[in-house]
């Protein structure tokens, strides 16, 4: 009888042809130690192949990260699973503190660690708690993300696939998904320890930018319904105080957000 691993790790990737992306991830780490669950959107003739029991493979002739996300929890075999992108550097010891974390916040369905940049340093401002969390205010990267299986399929959660890369809203489908989590009443948890390094700038840290600023809007409407529109005008000042946008950029900002509320609302009427 085959024993589930207690950790999962899910990559998505594209296009790949072998699994040598691999020790850029884990450098310093044998990667024996681990079981991974690697999902490879792509269109090539040539599907990525693994020969390592540990490494399953899911070649998927669909394109959309949520998507990707998506059909890597279904298929996973893991209690925990760890949420990751192609492009990140674990560090020593990550698995022992995701796993003593699920000890610690038994209730938690949801827990979200830190990630440091190129430089060494935490990639963002961060809180200085550790424990059980029921705000949707702090921003959420995916490489941060640990959920808990059983709780997730029990309650039919799934990354909302019109948010992220590839979709109608390229970003804030880690926000929607802790959303879910926390109305559904399940346990979400910070724990301040980084364990792993992504280099680069994340995209949801380009406020300014009129993509993210749609789905940025689309997540709050989400979360506040009509109410967002009160939001949204807070949050156009915010950028124009941070210097994010122009004084007149201000007009822009909240006719981008408006439209990406009408374009949620038409999705949500096809589907």
């Amino acid at each position: 009888m085959k024993t589930k691993p207690a950790l999962e790790i899910l990559i998505s990737t594209m296009n790949r042809k072998d699994l040598s992306f691999l020790e850029k991830m884990f450098p310093v780490l044998d990667l024996d130690q681990y079981q991974l669950l690697v999902i490879n959107q792509t269109k090539l003739d040539e599907d990525l192949v693994s020969h390592d029991k540990r490494i399953r493979v899911i070649n998927s002739r669909e394109f959309g990260l949520s998507k990707s996300r998506n059909l890597a929890i279904e298929n996973a075999i893991g209690d925990i699973l760890l949420i990751a992108d192609d492009d990140i550097e674990y560090l020593p010891g990550f698995k022992q503190i995701i796993l003593k974390a699920y000890e610690t916040y038994p209730e938690a369905s949801l827990i979200s660690f830190q990630f440091l940049d190129e430089n060494g340093k935490l990639a963002k401002l961060y809180p200085r708690y550790t424990g059980y969390i029921k705000s949707n205010k702090r921003p959420l990267s995916s490489v941060e993300i640990s959920i808990r299986k059983e709780d997730i399929l029990q309650n039919e959660i799934w990354f909302d696939e019109r948010f992220g890369i590839g979709a109608t809203f390229p970003c804030s489908e880690e926000q929607v998904l802790r959303h879910q989590i926390l109305k559904k009443g399940l346990g979400v948890a910070y724990v301040s320890e980084p364990i792993c390094i992504h280099t680069g700038l994340t995209s949801g840290l380009k406020l300014s930018s009129a993509s993210i600023l749609e789905a940025t809007t689309a997540y709050k409407f989400i979360q506040y319904n009509n109410l967002v529109y009160l939001w949204l005008v807070k949050y156009v000042f915010f950028l124009f105080r941070h210097t994010h946008i122009s004084f007149f950029g201000q007009i822009r900002a909240y006719q981008t957000g408006v439209k990406a509320i009408s374009k949620l609302k038409r999705l949500r009427n096809e589907d």
